[in-house]
């Protein structure tokens, strides 16, 4: 009897432990997948940050520049047919977006002549911008809340301006798009 009490002892002990680790396992079960549960919600809620956030698109630069001649703010014929041509990208590829009109000019000083005029190249590219902006406006009916006429001088040029004709691309007024394509 003695052997059948201690059997059956070791059934119940038995029973007992299989007992205690099947609601071990199905409490570690329970903590799996709430884990998972919690991992997919913030998976969402990632996705969901992501997709609220709103990468500005990069500027586009009309192509090409409007060129100037030395010590002028006049536009040529040449720049008003390009302008021309960039009034109509305006208009039918970028209708809604703003713009910037931005001025340049070579690193020559202003002349004597010049200076009652164009106190200084800084003042030479503000005025080029100024007029670009002016001439799609009257000419165009081109205008925007959100137009800016930028003057940089001779700070940024193109190349280094040992030639004539290297000295020619910097004088230019560019036309940036504002998260344009």
């Amino acid at each position: 009897m003695r052997f059948f009490f201690g059997l059956l002892l070791a059934i119940v002990l038995a029973g007992c432990q299989q007992g205690n680790q099947g609601a071990a396992l199905q409490d570690l079960q329970g903590r799996v997948d709430s884990f998972q549960t919690a991992t997919q919600d913030l998976k969402r809620q990632v996705q969901a940050l992501r997709d609220s956030i709103q990468v500005p698109e990069e500027d586009t630069t009309l192509r090409p520049p409007i060129y100037f001649p030395s010590g002028s703010a006049w536009i040529p014929d040449r720049g008003r047919q390009r302008l021309n041509e960039h009034a109509a990208t305006l208009k039918d590829e970028h209708p809604d977006a703003g713009f910037r009109v931005q001025g340049y000019t070579d690193p020559v000083p202003i002349g004597a002549s010049l200076k009652d005029t164009y106190p200084s190249n800084w003042y030479l590219s503000a005025q080029r911008a100024a007029a670009v902006a002016h001439y799609l406006d009257t000419n165009h009916d081109i205008r925007t809340e959100s137009l800016e006429i930028e003057a940089f001088g001779p700070r940024t040029t193109v190349g280094p301006n040992e030639t004539p004709e290297r000295r020619r691309e910097d004088r230019r007024v560019e036309i940036v798009v504002e998260g344009g394509s």
